[in-house]
């Protein structure tokens, strides 16, 4: 079962106003925010990782989070005999969002459908048998125990229902940026959902009229400003699996940041090995070099 874990960057909006990467801010010492996104898809059992970022961001994220991570469930098991013989490597890919879409439907919902689209073309593009079946969406200024989605896998990678986070009875229907799973029937819905209520370039034109007057400049394409409860407004949550938090922070904004860091909810970094930037080599090498 192919489930593919999407963290979105692109058009991720904070009030840090800092020089320097918001999904690089710190959660714990040498442990970042998109690092922490990582893990949390990694511990959901997701078999590959795509980041939705763009070209301006992607090399910094890249020199951060690196090319694979380690499964975290199959690092270290303890009661098999060489338990290295079984670890699992989880890739990560990085998609910008197309050029298309700046400035016409580039919202932060939307970078979610774009990372959606683009592991299913690459992998339908290497062969239909590793499609995904499922999607794993982890934001990453969303703080939370992501330890606990371990006991939540075999609910998480259920093909026939979507599960999802929740905090104080809310969810991404109501605009929090939990994580939750969403399938290729929902992907269509919501993206079809969106291309319908958007407003273009041009005013709708009278029956038997092409399209001529123009919309002026703000109130062009509107699907740049949308949510994500509008963006996920037809995800189907009937009978889905939803999962209360203990607690959950969102650090979007700098007081959030501020609470988190006065809490009591210290998120422990895992094991620097599981999650440390690794990169493969596909440097050719000669028979005496191997």
């Amino acid at each position: 079962m192919h489930l593919a874990g999407i963290i979105p960057v692109s058009q991720l909006q904070t009030d840090y106003k800092a020089a320097t990467p918001d999904v690089l801010t710190l959660l714990a010492p040498d442990y970042t925010a998109i690092q922490n996104a990582v893990m949390a898809c990694a511990m959901a059992g997701c078999k590959t990782i795509w980041i939705v970022a763009n070209n301006d961001l992607a090399p910094i994220i890249r020199k951060t989070v690196g090319e694979w991570v380690h499964d975290p469930v199959y690092y270290q098991r303890e009661f098999t005999k060489f338990y290295s013989n079984v670890r699992k490597e989880v890739p990560i890919y990085y998609t910008p969002v197309h050029p298309k879409d700046l400035d016409r439907r580039n919202s932060y919902g939307w970078s979610i459908l774009h990372g959606i689209y683009s592991s299913w073309f690459v992998s339908y593009k290497i062969s239909r048998w590793i499609l995904p079946q499922k999607y794993f969406i982890a934001f990453p200024m969303s703080v939370y125990d992501f330890y606990s989605l371990r006991e939540m896998r075999p609910q998480i990678q259920d093909v026939n229902k979507n599960f999802l986070l929740s905090y104080e009875n809310k969810t991404i229907k109501d605009n929090i940026p939990l994580s939750f799973t969403m399938k290729g029937e929902d992907y269509l819905k919501c993206r079809r959902h969106v291309n319908k209520i958007t407003t273009r370039e041009y005013l709708p034109p009278l029956p038997g009229q092409l399209p001529s007057e123009k919309r002026p400049l703000n109130e062009r394409w509107s699907a740049r400003f949308f949510d994500l409860q509008t963006v996920f407004e037809k995800l189907n949550t009937k009978n889905g699996l939803t999962h209360e938090l203990d607690w959950f922070h969102d650090i979007r904004e700098w007081n959030q940041y501020c609470d988190y860091i006065s809490s009591d909810h210290k998120l422990a970094a895992p094991y620097k090995e599981i999650y440390r930037a690794r990169f493969y080599d596909l440097t050719p090498k000669g028979e005496e070099d191997r």
